[in-house]
């Protein structure tokens, strides 16, 4: 199971675990979960001078932090929302796949 974590107020999202909802290689919830993580790791290192992005990438486990600059707050945690409904969408259709957690 893919566990994302969302933390909103430290803009943080945090994803462990493999879906295994089909052989390796052939899995579409796993291509669906890392596509969106890769998406944010991509759009907040685009704004780098901005959000100050920090990705940490291990077997089973990605960590994407936001250090956003002065004025930027807004823009990263609108970014990172925009993502996180991807999330949510995939632990609501592969519930036994997917379990998306947002702390406020």
């Amino acid at each position: 199971m893919i566990r994302a974590q969302y933390g909103r107020r430290g803009l943080t999202l945090v994803l462990k675990g493999h879906a295994a909802s089909a052989p390796k290689g052939q899995d579409l919830v796993c291509a669906a979960a890392s596509t969106l993580a890769f998406t944010a790791a991509a759009a907040l290192r685009d704004e780098a001078e901005r959000f100050y992005p920090s990705v940490v990438q291990r077997p089973g486990e990605l960590r994407i932090a936001c250090e956003p600059a002065s004025g930027s707050r807004k823009a990263c945690r609108r970014l990172l929302d925009t993502i996180w409904v991807g999330f949510e969408l995939l632990a609501r259709d592969y519930p036994a796949y997917v379990k998306a957690e947002k702390e406020e």
